[in-house]
């Protein structure tokens, strides 16, 4: 069977290992625009800092993606697809047949125009390239801006400021990780950051900030070109089916550029399960995915934080219980309804992440277990799986 597998980021690596590990002999092709192998995106902040080299970027060698009979073609640009001829036609391997095809194409940052900067200072932030372009940028240059106060505008501040920046984080919304966190929870990341000598700027506009250099971390825009194009379905992303199929046979998507059921993730682990199960339906072991609980597992410039499921409730019948302490820089919510948990923010502190996943996803009971929310794992274990008779 002649699997292609277009983009080589965690969705299609994941979806290539899968299929490698299930269907021995498959003939696997991932097709890349990037002159790079796979690498987790969670590292470049690192890259940038110049803590990590380019070299460990790559958890996988020339050797791993031999034994898995995967070939990887780098900067080879796919330019259209004939989903009637089952083939692909690309900027360096010219026409490929498929037999089965994953459209993993990711997404592309979002940049707002800013007026009054300059276009030659700012820059986006998403792939290797870019964080080789910014540090060669800003290798004389002392101030920095840093556009959103999300997940990745956050750890881009400290990784400029590691480098010896000085950085403003500027963020429209009046609270820093707006999709992540309550007002509390914000608030003491704020106080945090603001101790590593960032600026925070919240409901600001960039033209208030003198800087060398802006880096925008403003959000991602599904990679649907290619796919509309060829006349597959389209909407926020590519729309798939339970089985991550689009609406042309044999040809599938996967992470940052698929939309099920009307939601666009943008997560790792919702990455992650959709290459997984995008690869059994490719290989006849039919999966049924029914999406992904929202969770962010990390840390941001170096402080635990944890948000998972709901976590600023909307409507009637949610109940949160808090556990804090300021001193330790620990802040605890889990958001309760109907006796199950919704979802829970964590910070400061690992214990108990994995476990208040497991019950959120699993939709366990916890009316009777409501004070061991608040516990390490020890106190969480206490509480039954689904499917227990304790």
């Amino acid at each position: 069977m002649e699997i292609a597998i277009v983009g080589n980021g965690i969705a299609g690596v994941t979806a290539a290992k899968s299929i490698s590990e299930n269907l021995p002999g498959a003939e696997i092709t991932i097709f890349t625009e990037e002159e790079y192998n796979y690498y987790p995106r969670p590292l470049l902040d690192r890259l940038l800092s110049g803590s990590m080299d380019l070299n460990g970027m790559f958890p996988y060698n020339d050797e791993w993606y031999g034994k898995k009979g995967i070939r990887v073609s780098l900067g080879d640009r796919v330019t259209d697809i004939d989903t009637s001829s089952k083939k692909i036609n690309t900027s360096k391997s010219g026409a490929c047949g498929y037999d089965r095809l994953l459209l993993a194409t990711g997404a592309s940052p979002f940049v707002p125009p800013l007026e009054g900067v300059p276009a030659g200072k700012v820059f986006a932030y998403r792939n290797i390239a870019d964080v080789l372009r910014i540090r060669s940028f800003a290798r004389d240059k002392k101030k920095a801006a840093v556009i959103g106060g999300g997940l990745l505008g956050l750890e881009t501040a400290k990784a400029l400021a590691d480098r010896g920046m000085k950085v403003a984080v500027i963020e429209h919304n009046t609270r820093l990780l707006p999709r992540q966190l309550d007002e509390e929870g914000a608030s003491l990341i704020k106080s945090r950051i603001e101790k590593m000598n960032i600026e925070v700027l919240l409901g600001a506009a960039p033209e208030r900030v003198d800087a060398d250099l802006f880096v925008v971390s403003a959000g991602i825009r599904s990679n649907t070109g290619l796919a509309k194009a060829c006349g597959i379905g389209v909407q926020k992303g590519i729309l798939v089916d339970g089985g991550l199929r689009t609406d042309r046979p044999d040809v599938f998507a996967a992470g940052d550029c698929a939309e099920f059921n009307g939601t666009v993730y943008g997560i790792i682990p919702a990455a992650l399960e959709q290459g997984q199960a995008a690869a059994s339906n490719m290989i006849g072991r039919p999966v049924e995915y029914k999406g992904t609980t929202f969770q962010a597992t990390l840390k941001v410039a170096g402080i635990d934080v944890a948000s998972i499921g709901i976590v600023n409730p909307e409507g009637e019948g949610y109940e949160s219980i808090i556990r804090k302490d300021a001193a330790k820089g620990i802040y605890r919510k889990c958001v309760i309804k109907d006796g199950k948990l919704a979802g829970s923010i964590i910070i400061g502190e690992r214990s108990g992440v994995a476990s208040l996943a497991r019950i959120i996803r699993d939709g366990i009971d916890i009316s009777k277990n409501r004070d061991a929310l608040m516990g390490d794992d020890a106190a969480l274990s206490g509480i039954p799986m689904k499917g227990s008779t304790n």
